[in-house]
Order: structure tokens, then C-alpha cells, then sequence
């Protein structure tokens, strides 16, 4: 049965249940909802035009709708489900903002892309949770739901919200933010944000453009805070920018390289204040590697040149480099510590003109895989990696003025633009592991690198039957390293590159399907390919994230690589399906069909 409102005890009642009145004017108010866990649909009926804010929270995973200078007239309501969303929560979040949280199963993540926001008027809204073969919804006529007085001749359409958006009412002339933010510090750790009160935050992680969003709820600025932007540089944020957002909503905007992770914010009583902070802690930043031992083993790449071109310093070497850069405490300079790598017995003048950008360079062979390089910059100038963790042989950084407008996007690295497109497509295939890697081992004794091997096989099959030519990093049960398996690509000048792996996972309950990749220019084949995987296969859709995998992160830009993770051998019913050829041809068959998809697109 679908259910309207919320009656006591926590109950869903069958009718609408009206707000209670309140002394406080100006503010629209929650009149009616409708959570379908069928349709996968919450619908939100308020009296008065409201805006809402939709965004996803991870860890654990939620769906949040808020609606500002709105009032919800009742006590916390909530109502558990069986299936993907578990538990639906409505509060009041402050004075002037209701919070609708949909908690989903922890192991069932979504991103906001797999949502979708929808209008009939700026006094109805919805929430769709679109399914994997549904990109988007159109603007059809949905019914009114059961209890409903409206009739459907009569309802109107619910549909995307359209630009410019409807702006929310604004609060009473009486009403108050109790909170300020007062100063913010920038720190090695994050950035602390003093402020009157404890005011609730909400933190978003958007992408095109990359930024996060720190909404201080019930919050305004203080009339003594005169900057407003913050030139940064660490911890993968260029700047930070505050402003008010809202009357009663003061936002802080941290614009992030592209590979930068998740945030959150946290009171501290102590200091009184915010700290926004990576999620996890400051070696979470970005989804630039650290320099692990893994990564460190294998042939040293030898400097070769350290030289300032322009407002730009370019480091070459003869090899991959692994490198992490941010600011060094220490010395004030900005350090990149770059391993497997050695110092050659001399390197050519970097040529640092007399006021130029850069005051001067120092390199340190610290151990004898692991080169410091620390670049002090001039007073008026400050750093930052245009294309960060792109181009393994290649650093690049750029000296920028203070004062200089901000950048709107990044610059391609010279020697990745020019790169020539093959005559036809080349497609590279990555069977993971091998050899002695077998990768993860699951139930029976299921091998990884045994069924990643025999589907990458099948697909080079059906794409070289339609005219496609492929190349595989390895074709028999023989360890190769990461770093040959690029290189195989990037010599064979391939079009796109596919990393092909199964998961596994000490609960053996969790199955389904993953995808990954890393830049902006990958998005859409991930989406392709996931879109094909799950729906040719019928497996639960994991989704699609971004994440800092070796073969999507060091293979050229230009050259779209994705890391598929095809399901769990440690499931019992999913690992056994993986190991049989039926299910392997079908796992095959999608990927030949998602990489022809792509090319068909470009």
C-alpha cells in the first residue's frame, strides 16, 4: 500500500497529514510526502515555492533533499523499508531548513548521477533513483499516488527543474542566523573555520566543475570577514572561496584538481570552530599515489632536465616517475618526492632568470630510490599542477602571480597534445595479475587471473571479427608489472585501454558490479561500459567511482582507460558463475559491445 504523510508513533498514515500552524511567518512549510520503494521515488509536497538541495553522502551512504525556509510542524519522523533504502528520516534541521534522509544498504553506494531531480512546480518535487538502462527520465505525466486529492487529468507534469532555478522564499525580516563564521585559517591538515555556535554543515563533492561545497546551515558571514578568497595550493585545493549563499546559508567552495577525493567537516568544542578535512586525513587528499613500496620496486628512472619554460618548470626523467607534491612545512618550499628515481652526476642550468617566478630549485637524493626535488617560489607567486598525476615521465607545475585570474581549466601537457590518433582504433586489453599474482581467490579455489585472462581472450575475439585492432598486455599465465603493461599501450598507440579484474571481499554476501576510472576524459566509456555490464549480465549494479588505480592513472591523456571489476569470486553464487564459460561469453560480449558503443560516439 502507498502511504501519504506521517501519523503518531512513527507510523505512515494513509491520508494527508496538514502542518501544525506556526507563530512564525514568511517560511513555506512541508504539507505532504511519498517514499515508493518499488519506483525507487520520493515525492515532496510543501505549501509555499521552495528550492530544494539534493546531494549524496558516503559512509555510510545517504540520500539528502533539503528544503531551506521551509518548517516541518512535527517531531522527527521515520519509517524503515525493506530493499536498497533501508530507513527514511524527516527532521527539522534548523529553525528554517527540513531534511528528507533516504539511508541506503551500506554495501549499495550511488553517486548524485544516479539520481534525479524532478518538478511539477516550485511547490512539488521529486527524487527518481534511475535505473542503470535509464540515463534519464523524460518529461512524461506521473499519477498522483494513491490518497491523493489531486486527479490525474489535472496533476501536473513532474520534470527536470529548468535554469534559471527557481530561488528559495526568503526567511522573515525577523528571523536571525544564529551562527557566524568569523576568520578562516587555511592549516596543514585542512582548513579551520572559526565560528559563533555550532552551526550543521552539509558537504558535497561535485564534479565539471571540481569543487567542494561546504553549506553552513543557519549561518551568516561576519562583517569583519573582508577576504573572501584564499589562494591555497595543498592538499589538492587551488582556492578557497566563502561567501553568503543564501540568508540564512553561508558556503564555503574549495575548487579541487580533478583527482581529489572526499571531505567533511567536524565541530571542534575545543578551538570552537569547523574543521574541513579530507576524508580519512590529509594523506586522503587526493587520489594522487603515495609512493609505496610496490610502486617504488622496479628500474630507477634517471633525471634528466629541471627547467623553467615560461611560468612553467618541467621535470623529465627517462622513466615512470611515482611522485606525491604539496607544500613542505619545513623549508616553505614546495616539494615533490619523486621515486623510483636517482640524480644523474650533473644536470643541465634549469636557466631561473633574475625576478622570474621560481627563486631557486634544490634536488636531494634522499635514499637511493627516492629524489627530492623542492622548489622555493618567488614572494608575488604561487604553485600549483595543472595536470596532476598525468604523464609518468613528465612533471609539470605552474608559477602563477597572486593576483592572476584563477584559471577556468587545465592546460593539456604539450607532449600529450599532439599525440597523433591511430588510422583505425586500437583497443589495449589488461587481464589483471598473472603468474605468480593470482589476484584475489575466491570460493572454490577460483581464480582471478585464471577468469580475467580467458574473458579479455574472448573479447580481442569479437573485436578483431569487427574490423578492431587489439592488443593485450599479456596473453598467457606470465607476471607482468604495471608499469610494462602502459607502456604496452602507449607504444601501440591505442585508443582507449580496458583493465580487466574480479573482487573480492572478506563478506562473502557482497556481489555486483564495478567500474573505475580516474580523469575526466574516461567518464564516458566508464558509463558505457558499466551501462553494458550490468545490463547484459543482470548483476547488481556497484556503480561507476573514481579511484586512483595505477592503469588509469598513468596512461596518457587522450587515451580514455577504465578498470573494470567484472564481480566477487569470494561470493559463492557469483564466483562460481564467474569461473564457467557461459557466463564468461556474456561478460565478453558486453565489453566488445560498451567499447564499440564508445567508439561509435566519438
Amino acid at each position: 500500500m502507498l502511504l501519504w504523510g506521517l501519523a503518531g508513533a512513527g507510523l505512515f498514515s494513509p491520508l494527508p497529514v496538514q502542518a501544525q500552524l506556526t507563530t512564525v511567518t514568511g517560511l513555506s512549510r512541508i504539507d505532504r510526502w511519498h517514499y515508493d520503494p518499488q519506483r525507487g521515488w520520493l515525492e515532496v509536497n510543501t505549501q509555499g515555492e521552495v528550492r530544494p538541495f539534493l546531494f549524496v553522502l558516503q559512509n555510510p551512504p545517504r540520500v539528502v533533499l533539503d528544503f531551506p525556509n521551509t518548517l516541518f510542524g512535527r517531531e522527527p519522523q521515520s519509517q524503515t523499508f525493506p530493499g536498497r533504502v533501508t530507513l527514511l528520516e524527516i527532521k527539522q534541521l534548523t529553525p528554517t531548513i527540513t531534511r528528507f534522509v533516504l539511508h541506503l544498504q551500506p554495501d549499495q553506494p550511488l553517486s548524485l548521477d544516479q539520481l534525479q531531480l524532478l518538478t511539477a512546480s516550485p511547490s512539488r518535487w521529486a527524487v527518481q533513483f534511475l535505473q542503470p538502462e535509464q540515463p534519464s527520465l523524460p518529461a512524461s505525466l506521473f499519477p498522483p499516488p494513491p490518497g491523493s486529492q489531486e486527479s490525474t487529468a489535472s496533476s501536473p507534469s513532474l520534470e527536470p527543474p529548468r535554469r534559471p532555478e527557481t530561488r528559495p522564499l526568503p526567511p522573515p525580516a525577523s528571523s536571525r542566523s544564529s551562527h557566524q563564521i568569523l576568520a578562516i585559517s587555511p592549516q596543514a591538515e585542512g582548513f579551520f573555520i572559526r565560528t559563533q555556535g555550532n552551526p550543521s554543515t552539509t558537504v558535497r563533492r561535485l564534479f565539471d566543475p571540481n569543487r567542494v561545497v561546504v553549506d553552513f546551515l543557519n549561518t551568516t558571514l561576519s562583517p569583519a570577514l573582508t577576504q573572501r578568497v584564499y589562494p591555497v595550493n595543498r592538499l589538492g585545493v587551488l582556492r578557497l572561496r566563502v561567501g553568503q549563499f543564501e540568508p540564512t546559508i553561508a558556503r564555503v567552495v574549495l575548487d579541487v584538481d580533478p583527482s581529489s577525493g572526499d571531505w567533511e567537516a567536524r565541530y571542534d568544542p575545543q578551538q570552537g570552530g569547523i574543521w574541513i578535512q579530507p576524508a580519512g586525513g590529509a594523506a586522503q587528499a587526493s587520489l594522487l599515489p603515495d609512493i609505496s613500496l610496490t610502486d617504488s620496486q622496479g628500474p630507477l628512472a634517471t633525471l634528466r632536465s629541471v627547467e623553467l619554460r615560461g611560468n612553467q618548470l618541467i621535470i623529465s626523467a627517462d622513466g615512470f616517475m611515482f611522485y606525491r607534491a604539496g607544500w613542505d612545512p619545513e623549508s616553505g618550499s614546495y616539494r615533490i618526492n619523486v621515486a623510483p628515481a636517482r640524480l644523474p652526476e650533473s644536470l643541465p642550468d634549469p636557466g631561473l632568470p633574475v625576478g622570474g617566478p621560481v627563486q631557486r630549485i634544490r634536488l636531494v637524493q634522499e635514499d637511493a630510490r627516492t629524489v627530492s626535488i623542492l622548489v622555493q617560489p618567488a614572494e608575488d607567486f604561487n604553485v600549483f599542477e595543472p595536470n596532476p598525476g598525468q604523464g609518468s615521465r613528465r612533471i609539470t607545475l605552474e608559477l602563477r602571480p597572486l593576483g592572476a585570474p584563477f584559471p577556468t581549466s587545465q592546460p593539456q601537457p604539450p607532449a600529450q597534445a599532439s599525440r597523433p590518433r591511430p588510422s583505425r582504433p586500437v583497443i589495449a586489453l589488461d587481464p589483471g595479475h598473472g603468474g605468480r599474482d593470482p589476484g584475489a581467490v575466491g570460493v572454490d579455489g577460483i581464480l582471478e587471473k585464471d577468469i580475467v585472462l580467458l574473458v579479455a581472450h574472448q573479447v580481442r575475439h569479437l573485436l578483431q571479427e569487427r574490423g578492431y585492432e587489439v592488443v593485450m598486455t599479456r596473453t598467457d599465465d606470465r607476471e607482468v608489472l604495471l608499469r610494462p603493461r602502459v607502456d604496452i599501450a602507449v607504444q601501440a598507440n591505442a585508443t582507449l585501454l580496458v583493465s580487466i579484474h574480479a573482487n573480492a571481499l572478506d563478506r562473502s554476501s557482497v556481489h555486483g558490479i564495478e567500474t573505475y576510472y580516474l580523469r575526466p576524459d574516461s567518464a564516458e566509456l566508464a558509463a558505457i561500459l558499466h551501462r553494458s555490464l550490468v545490463r547484459a549480465t543482470g548483476a547488481a549494479d556497484r556503480g561507476v567511482r573514481r579511484a586512483r588505480f595505477f592503469m588509469v592513472r598513468e596512461t596518457p591523456v587522450g587515451m580514455p582507460s577504465v578498470l573494470l571489476e567484472l564481480g566477487y569470486v569470494t561470493n559463492p553464487t557469483e564466483g562460481r558463475k564467474l569461473a564457467t564459460p557461459e557466463y564468461q561469453a556474456v561478460l565478453a560480449g558486453a565489453i566488445a559491445e560498451g567499447i564499440e558503443t564508445f567508439l561509435r560516439n566519438r
